[in-house]
């Protein structure tokens, strides 16, 4: 076997064992929505993403739920959460990426929003602010 073809080979392992670790947005979305399903809600009624964080809400019987995740491994960070009938604030700390936060509990219609810090430089850094419509 030439060192070429041993090099194309490897490329073609790497790339199929790396694939599953970088979720797309669309992947993400189908991904939250099976946790969803799992979980006894209707379903994600929306969710969107802005520059390094994603949110998604789904109707519940009594009004909405509220959740995110970081696009980024954040070292130190936190994501407020606001809009009809909701006012949170995930824990302040390390968060890896794509890993959801609790889901925040809501009421109402409107619009809903979550917006991402990181803190690094001695101050916090605003990494994105996606809102859906509830």
């Amino acid at each position: 076997m030439s060192v070429k073809s041993a090099m194309t080979g490897l490329a073609a392992v790497a790339a199929v064992l790396v694939a599953p670790l970088i979720a797309t947005p669309a992947q993400a979305q189908a991904q939250a929505q099976a946790q969803a399903q799992a979980q006894g809600d209707v379903g994600i009624t929306g969710s969107g993403c802005n520059h390094q964080v994603c949110l998604y809400t789904a109707r519940t019987g009594s009004g909405y739920q509220a959740w995110a995740e970081f696009r980024i491994d954040v070292t130190r960070g936190h994501i407020d959460f606001w809009g009809p009938g909701l006012n949170a604030k995930s824990p302040d700390g390390p968060w890896k990426a794509r890993e959801d936060t609790r889901r925040y509990n809501g009421r109402g219609a409107g619009k809903a929003c979550a917006q991402g810090w990181s803190y690094h430089g001695g101050r916090w850094h605003s990494i994105g602010l996606p809102c859906v419509d509830i």
